[in-house]
Protein backbone atom coordinates (compact mmCIF):
# COMPACT_ATOMS: atom_id res chain seq x y z
CA UNK A 1 0.00 0.00 0.00
CA UNK A 2 1.24 3.91 -0.82
CA UNK A 3 2.33 5.56 1.87
CA UNK A 4 -0.40 7.55 4.40
CA UNK A 5 -1.15 11.16 2.62
CA UNK A 6 0.74 10.06 -0.72
CA UNK A 7 -2.51 8.65 -2.37
CA UNK A 8 -3.84 10.36 -5.32
CA UNK A 9 -0.72 12.60 -5.60
CA UNK A 10 1.12 12.68 -9.26
CA UNK A 11 4.32 10.66 -8.92
CA UNK A 12 7.32 13.29 -8.95
CA UNK A 13 8.71 13.44 -11.87
CA UNK A 14 12.86 13.27 -12.44
CA UNK A 15 14.35 15.55 -14.96
CA UNK A 16 17.35 17.55 -15.67
CA UNK A 17 16.92 21.38 -15.99
CA UNK A 18 16.79 21.18 -20.11
CA UNK A 19 13.84 18.60 -20.24
CA UNK A 20 12.57 20.64 -17.18
CA UNK A 21 12.39 24.21 -18.75
CA UNK A 22 11.30 22.43 -22.23
CA UNK A 23 8.33 21.14 -20.14
CA UNK A 24 7.23 24.50 -18.40
CA UNK A 25 7.52 26.23 -21.87
CA UNK A 26 5.74 23.52 -23.91
CA UNK A 27 2.68 23.62 -21.18
CA UNK A 28 2.52 27.85 -21.13
CA UNK A 29 2.56 27.71 -24.95
CA UNK A 30 -0.49 24.81 -24.38
CA UNK A 31 -1.84 27.34 -22.31
CA UNK A 32 -1.42 30.64 -24.21
CA UNK A 33 -3.24 28.70 -27.27
CA UNK A 34 -6.05 28.15 -25.09
CA UNK A 35 -6.36 31.06 -22.79
CA UNK A 36 -4.32 33.52 -24.28
CA UNK A 37 -1.33 35.59 -21.65
CA UNK A 38 -3.77 37.33 -19.37
CA UNK A 39 -5.58 33.79 -18.79
CA UNK A 40 -3.34 31.82 -16.51
CA UNK A 41 -1.57 32.00 -13.62
CA UNK A 42 2.15 30.12 -12.51
CA UNK A 43 0.30 27.95 -10.19
CA UNK A 44 -2.11 26.25 -13.03
CA UNK A 45 1.49 26.28 -15.40
CA UNK A 46 2.69 24.27 -12.93
CA UNK A 47 -0.37 22.04 -12.45
CA UNK A 48 0.02 21.32 -16.36
CA UNK A 49 3.85 20.96 -16.60
CA UNK A 50 4.33 18.67 -13.31
CA UNK A 51 6.53 21.21 -11.91
CA UNK A 52 6.09 23.58 -8.35
CA UNK A 53 5.22 26.99 -8.29
CA UNK A 54 8.96 27.88 -7.35
CA UNK A 55 10.46 25.91 -9.82
CA UNK A 56 9.03 28.26 -12.47
CA UNK A 57 10.06 31.61 -10.33
CA UNK A 58 13.31 29.64 -10.33
CA UNK A 59 14.17 29.83 -13.48
CA UNK A 60 11.98 32.45 -14.99
CA UNK A 61 11.65 35.55 -11.90
CA UNK A 62 7.98 35.23 -12.59
CA UNK A 63 5.22 35.28 -15.33
CA UNK A 64 6.91 37.79 -17.32
CA UNK A 65 9.76 35.96 -17.48
CA UNK A 66 8.24 33.49 -19.10
CA UNK A 67 5.99 35.01 -21.01
CA UNK A 68 9.23 36.41 -22.43
CA UNK A 69 10.91 32.66 -22.86
CA UNK A 70 8.58 32.09 -24.93
CA UNK A 71 8.01 34.60 -27.39
CA UNK A 72 11.82 34.35 -27.73
CA UNK A 73 11.82 30.19 -28.38
CA UNK A 74 8.95 31.09 -30.69
CA UNK A 75 11.28 33.81 -32.54
CA UNK A 76 14.03 31.97 -32.58
CA UNK A 77 12.82 29.11 -34.28
CA UNK A 78 11.23 31.22 -36.90
CA UNK A 79 14.21 33.26 -37.45
CA UNK A 80 16.23 30.02 -37.84
CA UNK A 81 13.98 28.96 -40.59
CA UNK A 82 13.50 32.47 -42.06
CA UNK A 83 18.15 31.95 -42.02
CA UNK A 84 17.28 29.04 -44.01
CA UNK A 85 15.19 30.40 -46.79
CA UNK A 86 17.16 33.65 -46.88
CA UNK A 87 20.77 31.56 -47.32
CA UNK A 88 19.11 29.36 -50.00
CA UNK A 89 17.58 32.28 -52.07
CA UNK A 90 14.07 31.25 -51.63
CA UNK A 91 12.26 33.67 -49.48
CA UNK A 92 10.93 35.87 -52.24
CA UNK A 93 10.10 32.41 -54.32
CA UNK A 94 7.29 33.21 -56.85
CA UNK A 95 5.42 30.75 -54.94
CA UNK A 96 6.75 32.47 -51.60
CA UNK A 97 7.40 29.99 -49.29
CA UNK A 98 8.03 32.87 -46.48
CA UNK A 99 4.09 33.35 -46.84
CA UNK A 100 3.65 29.78 -45.70
CA UNK A 101 6.27 30.00 -43.12
CA UNK A 102 5.33 32.91 -41.51
CA UNK A 103 1.32 31.99 -42.10
CA UNK A 104 1.81 28.62 -40.55
CA UNK A 105 3.94 29.41 -37.70
CA UNK A 106 1.29 31.46 -36.45
CA UNK A 107 -1.94 29.36 -37.06
CA UNK A 108 -0.12 26.36 -35.37
CA UNK A 109 0.25 28.69 -31.82
CA UNK A 110 -3.02 30.82 -31.74
CA UNK A 111 -1.46 32.23 -28.43
CA UNK A 112 1.99 33.14 -30.08
CA UNK A 113 -0.10 36.12 -31.96
CA UNK A 114 -1.60 37.35 -28.86
CA UNK A 115 1.71 37.27 -27.00
CA UNK A 116 3.35 39.24 -29.66
CA UNK A 117 0.44 41.68 -29.21
CA UNK A 118 0.37 41.54 -25.46
CA UNK A 119 4.14 42.62 -25.44
CA UNK A 120 4.18 45.36 -28.27
CA UNK A 121 2.31 46.86 -26.02
CA UNK A 122 2.78 46.51 -22.95
CA UNK A 123 6.85 46.72 -24.21
CA UNK A 124 7.88 43.53 -23.45
CA UNK A 125 9.81 43.26 -26.68
CA UNK A 126 10.82 46.95 -27.18
CA UNK A 127 14.46 47.63 -26.99
CA UNK A 128 15.96 47.47 -23.83
CA UNK A 129 15.63 51.03 -23.14
CA UNK A 130 12.00 50.04 -22.80
CA UNK A 131 12.65 47.68 -20.59
CA UNK A 132 12.35 44.71 -22.91
CA UNK A 133 15.25 42.15 -23.81
CA UNK A 134 13.43 40.00 -26.79
CA UNK A 135 14.57 42.51 -29.52
CA UNK A 136 17.97 42.77 -27.96
CA UNK A 137 18.45 38.82 -28.36
CA UNK A 138 17.53 38.71 -32.35
CA UNK A 139 20.41 40.33 -33.35
CA UNK A 140 21.32 37.40 -35.86
CA UNK A 141 17.87 37.05 -36.85
CA UNK A 142 17.81 40.83 -37.78
CA UNK A 143 21.43 40.90 -39.94
CA UNK A 144 19.83 37.95 -41.85
CA UNK A 145 17.01 39.84 -42.38
CA UNK A 146 18.52 42.57 -43.83
CA UNK A 147 20.82 40.53 -45.78
CA UNK A 148 17.59 38.95 -47.48
CA UNK A 149 16.71 42.54 -48.34
CA UNK A 150 19.55 43.15 -49.75
CA UNK A 151 19.39 40.22 -52.10
CA UNK A 152 16.02 41.20 -52.76
CA UNK A 153 16.53 44.36 -54.49
CA UNK A 154 19.87 42.62 -56.60
CA UNK A 155 17.22 40.47 -57.71
CA UNK A 156 14.53 43.00 -58.40
CA UNK A 157 16.15 45.64 -60.40
CA UNK A 158 14.16 48.92 -59.34
CA UNK A 159 13.10 47.80 -56.35
CA UNK A 160 14.56 49.44 -53.31
CA UNK A 161 15.61 48.68 -50.03
CA UNK A 162 12.72 49.98 -48.27
CA UNK A 163 10.16 48.56 -51.54
CA UNK A 164 11.57 44.93 -50.02
CA UNK A 165 11.06 46.19 -45.97
CA UNK A 166 7.49 47.42 -46.78
CA UNK A 167 6.59 44.01 -48.72
CA UNK A 168 7.97 42.34 -45.36
CA UNK A 169 6.33 44.54 -42.76
CA UNK A 170 2.85 44.24 -44.45
CA UNK A 171 3.02 40.24 -44.79
CA UNK A 172 4.23 40.07 -41.04
CA UNK A 173 1.36 42.85 -40.25
CA UNK A 174 -1.57 40.75 -42.29
CA UNK A 175 -0.47 37.64 -40.60
CA UNK A 176 -1.00 39.37 -37.15
CA UNK A 177 -4.00 41.04 -37.53
CA UNK A 178 -5.39 38.05 -39.26
CA UNK A 179 -4.61 35.70 -36.46
CA UNK A 180 -5.56 38.34 -33.96
CA UNK A 181 -9.32 38.30 -35.41
CA UNK A 182 -9.74 35.23 -36.05
CA UNK A 183 -11.54 34.51 -32.91
CA UNK A 184 -14.29 37.18 -34.21
CA UNK A 185 -14.58 35.34 -37.61
CA UNK A 186 -14.98 32.36 -36.33
CA UNK A 187 -18.00 33.17 -33.99
CA UNK A 188 -19.58 35.91 -35.66
CA UNK A 189 -18.71 34.81 -39.49
CA UNK A 190 -18.91 31.02 -39.65
CA UNK A 191 -15.14 31.19 -40.48
CA UNK A 192 -13.30 27.61 -40.86
CA UNK A 193 -9.74 25.64 -42.03
CA UNK A 194 -10.88 26.48 -45.54
CA UNK A 195 -11.58 30.33 -44.54
CA UNK A 196 -7.62 29.97 -43.62
CA UNK A 197 -6.62 28.16 -46.90
CA UNK A 198 -8.09 30.50 -48.96
CA UNK A 199 -6.55 33.35 -46.98
CA UNK A 200 -3.13 31.86 -47.42
CA UNK A 201 -3.17 31.00 -51.02
CA UNK A 202 -4.30 35.50 -51.32
CA UNK A 203 -1.69 36.02 -49.29
CA UNK A 204 1.08 33.90 -51.33
CA UNK A 205 -0.68 35.50 -54.49
CA UNK A 206 -0.50 39.23 -53.35
CA UNK A 207 2.71 38.36 -52.29
CA UNK A 208 4.06 36.80 -55.52
CA UNK A 209 2.41 39.81 -57.60
CA UNK A 210 4.11 42.64 -55.67
CA UNK A 211 7.97 40.86 -55.98
CA UNK A 212 6.90 40.32 -59.73
CA UNK A 213 6.38 44.27 -60.03
CA UNK A 214 9.99 45.01 -58.66
CA UNK A 215 10.98 42.85 -62.03
CA UNK A 216 8.52 44.99 -64.51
Amino acid sequence: MPPAGKIGQRPVRTRNREQTVTAILDSAESLLDRKGPDGFGLAELGREAGVSFGLIHHYFGGKEGLLRAVLQRTLRNLGREIRGLQSDGTFWRRDSPAVGLIFDTFSRHPGIPRLLAWGLLTGLILPSKDGGEVADNLEEDRAAIERMLVRFTEDTPGTSRDDAAAMAALLISAVLGFNLLRPMLVEGFGWDEDGDKALREQLVRAMAGLASAGRA
